[in-house]
């Protein structure tokens, strides 16, 4: 049997999946439910690695539906924008045009990989997105080629944010480069006596501290989002330290200049998930975005490349980074 695998399979929703495998990982692409990645799996120890909504299964929606009440879980992308509203006089829906698209799919094989090419254009911003997502032989790395191509008449403002959202317990610890923490007034969670902005990863609590690296139970009721800023280095990651397993991802911060964390413990819709949010900006609310500056410009015909890499790794209580081989670097235990 080879080593790599590329095949396409029926879900248990009927909705057709492209699998990428090799002897360490599995992935499976859901094109018609936005491209969304709806499983990683670490082979060695059959582990998941991504969340998966305990009741809602992956499907397509139309346009306009509300993210939340229907999100599975997986990796998905949001691409203009988060919260719905106008951009140059075009009402962008609930996080954004990809995540209800039904995108091109065209799988393809080489001597050292395999992958596929995915694209869409968007209806409404009109811009070419393209992922190339490739899963070489012998690695527990895979990467995805990004390229997005404004095809209209006016340079257009936007957010591109990653979800990959991941299972967690009581076990996982989360680790980000130093950054400044910037949390959302109009979703304190249970950081709402936290000051709005302090360095990561200590939450200053009125006499008590709170260390954002471990993830509480899911019976804590605790639900924290942020934004992370002035990242010193594009990387970030979640490690099991009851197994040993971590898994990161690197990307360019000169493009993903900052890192959203969303986690709830019980505390939103009873659901245990720690979504890790490499973004082009923030905060949530588009207009904001764009009247301070943080929004991405592309003109007319001009397209943005880059490349994020994702790494699972055994051996780990922590991390420290990830290199451009997709070595995950032990970070401090303290």
């Amino acid at each position: 049997m080879p080593e790599l695998k590329i095949s396409s399979e029926i879900t248990r929703n009927g909705m057709r999946s492209i699998v990428l495998e090799n002897s360490l990982l599995r992935l499976v692409i859901l094109p018609d439910a936005g491209a969304k990645i709806d499983q990683i799996t670490y082979k060695p120890l059959a582990t998941d690695l991504l969340w998966r909504h305990p009741q809602l299964v992956p499907t397509s929606h139309p346009p306009g539906t509300c993210y939340d009440d229907v999100w599975s879980g997986g990796w998905d992308e949001l691409f203009p924008n988060d919260e719905p509203g106008p951009i140059g006089g075009r009402l962008l829906p609930d996080h954004g045009e990809l995540w209800t698209g039904h995108w091109r799919a065209e799988p393809f094989e080489r001597d050292d990989a395999v992958g596929v090419h995915l694209s869409l254009e968007t209806p409404i911003s009109n811009f070419l997105v393209e992922r190339t997502l490739l899963l070489g032989s012998h690695s527990a790395s895979f990467e995805i080629q990004y390229r997005f191509t404004n095809q209209g008449t006016q340079t257009f403002p936007f957010l591109w944010k990653l979800h990959p959202a991941f299972a967690v317990s009581a076990s996982h610890r989360i680790d980000f480069p130093p950054m400044t923490v910037l949390r959302e007034p109009e979703f304190p969670g249970t950081l709402g006596a936290a000051p709005s902005s302090f360095p990561w990863p200590h939450a200053p609590l009125g006499e008590t501290t709170l260390d954002l690296r471990q993830v509480p139970g899911a019976g804590s009721r605790a639900v924290h989002f942020f934004y992370g800023a002035g990242l010193v280095s594009g990387w970030c990651g979640i490690t099991n330290r009851a197994s040993g397993l971590g898994c990161a991802l690197r990307f360019d911060p000169r493009i993903l200049s900052s890192c959203w964390l969303f986690a709830t413990h019980g505390g939103w819709r009873d659901l245990n998930v720690v979504v890790l949010e490499p973004a082009t900006g923030y905060p949530f609310q588009m207009q904001s975005m764009i009247a301070s500056g943080r929004a991405r410009l592309l003109a007319p015909g001009e397209s943005l490349e880059t490349t994020v890499l994702f790494s699972a790794q055994q051996g780990l209580t922590s991390i420290g980074g990830i290199d451009a081989t997709g070595r995950i670097l032990p970070g401090d235990d303290s």
